[in-house]
């Protein structure tokens, strides 16, 4: 029994049908291709600008209320804010940190400035790639040095104001990485010497720098903090840290602070792409499914006659199964087509893991339909005997 030749009939003799199938499922399928570029485009634009930038999960604490009148920012605000956030159960969600600013210091040939900045060393990662802000290093945009050594500034006050003549020598390793745009600084400065070292450190030069003041070092402290900056893990909670710092009087400024529930607003977003991509995937299956049950369905007097011409139930199956199998071929065969000519020219800007999930998703597809198609349609009418096959026809009657 020659099984490739009764497919090869069975093809030209149902070629309408199957042709508008095809036609249907191919659209559907480059449908779905292209709906799934789309959304993942904007899933990776999602996670890329919001829900992993750590930018918008930074909120700067400037000042606060202070009754009728607006206070500086003081060190032991970085604590308060922290017994807020415990208090209100936010504890594991964000902290506070100060951030000092330093008086300038200079390179060993007192050439170069830099703005220095002392931060807790656990924000490291938000400056740049490289810094560590471990115990005896600063970090610098570049190059890196094992030891390179520092003329730090000896601080006088004269006539209410601050004056150097003398430096001390301070040896430090330099990590290459520091950047003059970061979530730290809302404000950059083109062309800027910017360094960071950890908050201990900043504040032992401190101590170093203003070692002849007559002022307290507390006082030091407080006229050098810039501002408390609070880190938000996770983008849904930034909008209920910003409101609670808001009420309790503190003056903040971060990326959603004019827009009403936008973090919550962006992860609703992400949610509903991932829906819509599932539900794209489930309509594809089931209208492929059912354009191809309803094709055996109507090809039940086709197999009476193969059953009649000596054919068993697992042939007539066999046979049926190469038939889809031969469709389904042609669709991805088809479509991929489509899809890959549009991705080289550029017509869908996704990136090359993106495009090859995507084809094996559509492989996958192929395969689920197949598979139900299989045992809805192929096997439980292919099982069926001639005359519950026959039993609605004209030659039945």
């Amino acid at each position: 029994m020659n099984k490739k030749l009764v497919v090869d009939i069975l093809r030209r003799k149902t070629h309408h049908f199957l042709t508008i199938s095809l036609v249907i499922m191919i659209v559907s399928f480059s449908m779905i291709n292209f709906m799934s570029s789309y959304m993942f485009n904007q899933y990776e634009m999602i996670n890329r600008d919001y829900l992993t930038n750590n930018n918008v999960k930074v909120i700067h604490v400037n000042g606060k209320a202070e009754g009728s009148s607006t206070g500086s920012i003081v060190p032991t605000d970085g604590e308060g804010i922290n017994e807020l956030l415990k208090a209100e159960n936010l504890k594991e969600e964000a902290k506070a940190y100060p951030v000092y600013i330093l008086p300038t210091i200079f390179d060993e040939k007192m050439e170069i400035g830099y703005s220095v900045m002392g931060i807790s060393q656990e924000l490291a990662f938000l400056i740049g790639d490289g810094c560590t802000l471990k115990d005896e290093s600063i970090c610098i945009k570049g190059p890196a040095q094992d030891r390179m050594e520092f003329n730090i500034p000896i601080i006088e006050e004269k006539d209410g104001g601050y004056s150097s003549e003398n430096v001390k020598t301070m040896s430090m390793s330099a990590e290459a990485g520091a950047t003059n745009e970061n979530s730290i600084l809302i404000h950059s400065i083109p062309g800027n010497n910017q360094a960071y070292m950890n908050e201990k450190q900043s504040l032992r030069m401190l101590e170093s720098m203003f070692e002849n003041s007559s002022n307290s070092f507390d006082y030091i402290k407080e006229t050098q903090l810039d501002k408390v900056i609070v880190y938000v893990k996770d983008i849904k909670d930034v909008d209920t840290v910003g409101t609670l710092l808001k009420e309790k009087g503190y003056f903040t400024s971060y990326t959603f602070n004019s827009f009403e529930n936008f973090s919550v607003n962006i992860s609703s977003m992400q949610m509903i792409l991932i829906i819509l991509g599932v539900i794209f995937v489930l309509t594809s299956i089931v209208t492929a499914v059912l354009l191809l049950i309803n094709f055996i369905r109507i090809q039940k007097k086709e197999m009476a006659i193969l059953k009649l011409n000596g054919y068993r139930n697992e042939d007539v199956i066999s046979i049926y199964t190469r038939l889809i199998v031969s469709t389904l071929q042609k669709v991805f065969i088809i479509s991929l087509f489509i899809f890959v000519v549009c991705f080289f020219i550029d017509f869908i800007p996704i990136s090359w893991s993106r495009f090859l999930l995507i084809i094996g998703m559509d492989l996958l597809i192929l395969i689920l339909t197949l598979i139900i198609v299989y045992f809805m349609g192929i096997r439980k009418i292919g099982r069926l005997d001639m005359m519950e096959l026959l039993k609605k026809g004209k030659e039945f009657e």
